[in-house]
């Protein structure tokens, strides 16, 4: 099997749930050796579909940070390591003594990147945060939401993916940076700052007329019909949208050009926006008798932008996903072989690893001691007895 591209990069994984593990996982799919390091006093659901999904191609290191042992040994893996990587409140590195000072004094080109909610500095540094709770405070929700009603979450904790694929390019940068310069850097994330940068332009708007922008749905500023709509069977939506005079044309030709759409009030696109609720009904008259999938490809056939509102089973079919082989299937231990997503970043030169299932907690432990750190089995017995470092199984 021909190494990952990343196999000469070494990451010690300090993160947890979605965003820092996402971002760390995306490097070990490209080969990098991604040490996770967690607490032997705090077991893993191992049987999580969220875990196992994030944590795929990692080594477990189950470590004690606040123990002098355990410190001890976290800073001889940093000095052999390229890159750090947690997303704790900042005062947490601090309190073990890990700060970036400290790991350079050890490594000085070592790369160190921070994922917190709010950022390392400022009034809410030192709030905790997950990527729901932020969400609110990036004023996304202020932009979603159905007209007349309160603002809307996304549900997805949407800042966790977008902290997450900045931190990849964020990581990649300071290696070809470090690679350029022989320097390393420290790396400021904060969960709440991605999302901020994908509405700049509300946030210039409202810098010039104070107005908040109206909540508009599925719908648009300028085009009709746009949105949502009803097709046949329980909870099955389609999406159409209609950005010209030649797709709306092509539309009501699908529709079987009934009399209403040549009612003078849907003549052009803004007298269709301004009569926007009356269409969107009719329109979703007409698609609540057309099966999801199927009116996708024919609108799509004809250039109207559409596609099927699908679940996670639906997704998992999808024909052009499995076309271009993108779901991993990996052999879980104790639970057979499970489909994952699997990597949207395709390279030609760059084939898919032979994927390995997420780690039990302390899988990896006695590997990385005996085998990066030349420990003895006697030292590494003792602390598994100190309770320092956990191992799987337990002897």
């Amino acid at each position: 099997m021909q190494p990952g591209i990343l196999s000469n990069v070494r990451i010690l994984d300090l993160t947890r749930v979605w965003s820092g593990p996402l971002a760390t996982r995306m490097l070990a799919d490209f080969g990098a050796e991604v040490i996770k390091i967690g607490d032997p006093r705090v077991p893993v659901a191992r049987a999580s579909g969220l875990f196992n999904k994030l944590n795929r191609n990692k080594l477990s290191l189950a470590l004690l940070l606040d123990n002098p042992s355990g410190k001890d040994i976290f800073m001889r893996l940093v000095e052999i390591s390229d890159v750090v990587v947690e997303n704790f409140r900042p005062r947490v590195m601090v309190n073990f003594g890990l700060t970036y000072d400290a790991l350079r004094e050890i490594k000085p080109d070592i790369i160190m990147m921070a994922m917190s909610g709010f950022g390392s500095s400022g009034e809410y540094a030192d709030f905790p945060a997950f990527g729901s709770s932020v969400e609110t405070m990036t004023g996304i929700t202020s932009l979603m939401g159905y007209p007349g009603g309160a603002p809307m979450t996304s549900a997805v904790a949407y800042p966790d993916p977008i902290a997450a694929l900045n931190g990849a390019s964020a990581l990649m940068a300071a290696l070809w940076q470090r690679r350029r310069t022989g320097r390393g850097q420290f790396i400021d994330l904060a969960l709440s700052e991605g999302p901020v940068t994908q509405i700049g332009e509300f946030i210039l708007a409202y810098s010039r007329n104070k107005k908040q922008p109206e909540l508009v749905g599925n719908g648009h500023d300028k085009f009709a019909p746009y949105g949502c709509y009803p097709s046949s069977g329980e909870d099955k939506w389609s999406t159409i949208c209609v950005q010209s005079e030649e797709q709306w044309q092509a539309l009501c030709g699908i529709m079987g050009s009934p009399a209403w759409a040549s009612d003078g009030k849907f003549s052009d696109q803004q007298s269709r926006h301004e009569h926007q609720d009356e269409l969107d009904t009719l329109v979703g008259e007409w698609t609540s008798k057309h099966e999801a999938q199927a009116l996708m490809r024919l609108l799509q056939e004809r250039g109207i932008a559409a596609g099927a509102v699908v679940n996670a089973k639906e997704l998992l079919e999808d024909p052009h996903l499995n076309e271009r082989g993108y779901f991993a299937e990996i052999d879980e231990p104790d639970i057979g072989s499970i489909r994952y997503p699997g990597q949207a970043i395709r390279m030609s030169a760059t084939p898919l690893l032979d994927w390995k299932p997420a780690p039990r907690l302390g899988e990896h432990s006695r590997q990385v001691l005996e085998d990066l750190l030349q420990l003895s089995e006697d030292i590494i017995y003792d602390l598994e007895a100190q309770g320092v470092v956990g191992s799987w199984p337990a002897e």
